[in-house]
């Protein structure tokens, strides 16, 4: 008989997740908006034998309710979360259907900022001080001592509402405009940033590798870049970090991707979640190393041996070129970026005529350039001419 794998959510980028089922000789349904689907099929994603059904929605329950219609077409033997919006249903499912997956413990925390700082202090985890104040008066009496601090929302990803304020005034300006959603202010870190990739299973780290990550300059931390091998001195605190914060939140079997900053005292986590990294992460890795972590995914939620190997040892990186704000005005360099060996693809997301905002979020770039090389050297020398020779040009409005 052959399995079936749910997939709840593919986006853009889902098309690794179709490439490993075919390749496992698994069965893909998925879940996600008709645009996403249509988008999928339109760039060859889905087989015909990958069904895709639309989901109208966005809430856990919009997503859960699209169950009966699965398991109508046939048994599903494992559930896999593509991005945030999609946790708290996979672990639903997948723990109502009795299939390996995060758990509802984990997904909940995973889903939280807020409950995360409250859980992993009680555990002792390193960590930022933080507080998830009822009010901006409690935030402002609590940051008085500290600043400056950073601001976020309690549910934000993408970088989205993230921003470091220097004084009061910056406070209650940031809360004026995100006012009506919990947030969370915390105490600021400044050492290099990195993210872990985690696979989990049974509740114990099967495997762990380091992403080195690029942001924009303070306020806003924007990611600009992902680079592999990240080059950390040591790796070993960080996997004792995750491996702690796993622990911690009950993570059972699956994908977790957890954000660190290296301080002198060692890494304090940012931030973690049970799901598939977003930017193309684990394709780096690929890249570099030759894992392929979509196919482990996969393979977890089957409750299968994940058998990840590295196949070779090379780097891989992604960079997301900045533009001005304003109207595009024209787009140069793309046949030449594309022509260099290095290249594994470009993405361009705007075009004459679009309008380029200030970065203050993921959802503000435009344009992304997957690279990959040898060796880290050679990488950085590809990374250099590509952003040389690819430039989105504005003028203001």
């Amino acid at each position: 008989m052959r399995r079936r794998v749910l997939l709840i959510g593919m986006g853009r980028v889902g098309r690794p997740y179709a490439k490993a089922a075919r390749e496992l000789g698994v069965d893909l349904a998925v879940l996600d908006h008709p645009a996403s689907l249509k988008f999928a099929r339109a760039r060859g994603f889905l087989d015909d034998d990958q069904a895709g059904r639309p989901v109208l929605g966005t809430s856990t329950a919009a997503w859960y309710s699209a169950l009966p219609e699965v398991l109508a077409a046939g048994e599903v033997h494992g559930v896999v979360a593509f991005g945030e919006p999609h946790v708290t249903a996979a672990a639903l499912i997948a723990d109502e259907l009795g299939l390996p997956g995060p758990g509802l413990r984990a997904a909940a925390v995973s889903q939280d900022k807020a409950l995360q700082r409250s859980l992993f202090a009680r555990h002792g985890i390193a960590q930022p001080a933080a507080l998830a104040p009822s009010d901006l008066d409690t935030a402002a009496m609590w940051a008085a001592s500290r600043y400056p601090v950073i601001a976020k929302p309690a549910d934000g990803t993408g970088s989205r509402g993230v921003r470091l304020v220097a004084d009061e005034t910056g406070l209650r300006d940031w809360h004026a405009a995100n006012a009506g959603a919990p947030f969370l202010v915390e105490q600021y870190l400044e050492g290099p940033e990195y993210s872990l990739e985690c696979v989990v299973q049974g509740g114990r780290l099967v495997w762990a590798e380091p992403t080195r990550k690029t942001t924009t300059e303070p306020p806003f931390y924007v990611e600009l870049g992902h680079t592999v091998p990240a080059g950390l001195p040591d790796p070993g605190p960080a996997r004792a970090l995750a491996a702690a914060v796993a622990g911690a939140m009950g993570m059972r079997d699956g994908l977790m991707h957890l954000e660190f900053r290296l301080e002198d005292s060692g890494p304090h986590l940012m931030e973690v979640a049970v799901r598939t990294p977003g930017d193309r992460i684990f394709e780096l890795h690929a890249l570099a190393h030759g894992t392929d972590l979509f196919a482990a995914a996969i393979k977890v939620a089957l409750g299968e041996d994940p058998g990840i190997r590295r196949t070779r040892s090379g780097a891989a990186a992604i960079r997301f070129p900045a533009a001005e704000p304003g109207v595009v005005t024209r787009i140069e360099g793309v046949p030449a970026t594309r022509r260099l060996p290095e290249v594994a693809d470009l993405e361009i997301d705007v075009a004459p005529g679009d309008r380029v905002h200030p970065t203050r979020s993921s959802r503000d770039r435009v344009a992304a350039v997957l690279l990959t090389a040898p060796d880290t050297d050679a990488l950085e020398r590809a990374v250099k001419t590509a952003a040389d020779l690819l430039h989105i040009r504005t003028a203001p409005e």
